[in-house]
């Protein structure tokens, strides 16, 4: 962070300040905002159960049988990237309605006066290889890390006589990647250099969000680029910020 007095840089130089035009036709880009797997993540060290720790491979996992459902973690996170299950899809069904004091109201808003309904086809709906989270607890995207530990488990299986346990490049696909029909996620292993994200973080466009707070996060986006019709009007003052790293 520059101090003051010190010279701006080229992008602090550029002239920013929005026209009549530019106000009237404001554009909105949508920034999908997970947790970010931070390195010095802020929300590990005021988990009183240390429900949220560091793994060996630099995730920032939960174990969500320890949580207790403090929100201190989600107070802390500068990324607002947890959320407080405060329903139980679990055993509670959220479509029909119950009575509460007199009232009717959502079976999930009763919370425990709500009726719980327990049977097969509810069961079978669900991932069997995800833990499914009571209410009073806090989600948050954990990377699959049931994809990655299966992952691991089967090259065990497979390379036991080679004892060539590394997986190979590529070869994890988490679920957002895999149902993102415009390919706009890419997972892989940074130490690995043959890897298609370090590729893509290698990039000029790549930047890390709030970098400067020093959280390390490991989750990286690229700035969007445009492609302007140059006979659009104030085309040369979108193309001027098309591509810059903000």
């Amino acid at each position: 962070v520059p101090e003051w007095g010190e010279e701006k840089s080229e992008i602090d130089k550029t002239n920013i300040d929005a026209t009549a035009e530019q106000l009237e036709n404001a554009e909105m880009v949508h920034q999908p905002m997970a947790c970010q797997q931070c390195e010095s993540a802020p929300c590990e060290t005021v988990c009183p159960v240390n429900a949220t720790v560091h793994t060996e491979e630099g995730l920032n996992s939960m174990a969500y049988n320890r949580c207790i459902g403090t929100r201190y973690c989600a107070n802390n996170c500068p990324y607002t990237a947890r959320r407080f299950n405060f329903f139980d899809f679990n055993k509670r069904n959220p479509l029909v309605e119950t009575k509460v004091l007199g009232m009717k109201v959502g079976n999930l808003y009763a919370g425990p006066l709500g009726e719980k309904t327990q049977n097969e086809s509810t069961l079978l709906q669900k991932n069997p290889n995800v833990t499914v989270r009571m209410r009073g607890v806090i989600e948050k995207c954990t990377y699959c890390v049931q994809r990655l530990e299966s992952a691991k488990i089967n090259q065990k299986r497979i390379q036991r006589d080679s004892k060539n346990f590394r997986i190979p490049t590529d070869s994890v696909k988490v679920a957002c990647q895999q149902a993102c029909p415009a390919g706009a996620i890419e997972f892989g292993d940074i130490a690995n250099d043959a890897s298609a994200v370090v590729k893509m973080k290698a990039s000029p466009r790549n930047y890390e969000v709030l970098k400067y707070i020093g959280t390390e996060p490991r989750t990286s986006y690229l700035a969007r680029i445009r492609n302007v019709n140059p006979k659009m009007p104030g085309a040369a003052a979108i193309a001027a910020w098309s591509g810059k790293q903000f």
